[in-house]
């Protein structure tokens, strides 16, 4: 199982690494990711609701793509998300081009 935790890791920070402006650090010993997406706060849906919280975009995020993060906000880091990746390769690629196709939709 490690060895397929360290390829799903990869897996997804590759497909993070394609959204403009996220940074991530790469985990250790975990089964999920904490990018950070600060970049993305203090920007309108195309509803005209401001995203103003990590917890703001990750119900962005589920909304309308039923994608589950959890905020950063719950941990003390303001501006990330967590993304599990203990899931099939499948699922990570789809998960991550949805956040993707979402994110620019956003009005900066």
């Amino acid at each position: 199982m490690c060895k397929t935790f360290k390829t799903r890791r990869d897996l997804i920070l590759k497909h993070l690494k394609d959204i403009a402006h996220i940074t991530c650090e790469i985990p250790s010993g975990a089964f999920y990711v904490f990018p950070d997406f600060s970049h993305y706060l203090g920007r309108k849906t195309p509803n005209d609701q401001i995203i103003q919280t990590s917890s703001d975009l990750c119900l962005y995020i589920l909304n309308t793509t039923g994608v589950v993060t959890v905020s950063g906000d719950s941990f003390g880091a303001p501006g990330h998300i967590r993304i599990s990746y203990a899931t099939s390769d499948d699922v990570i690629i789809k998960a991550i081009q949805l956040v993707k196709n979402t994110l620019l939709k956003l009005n900066f």
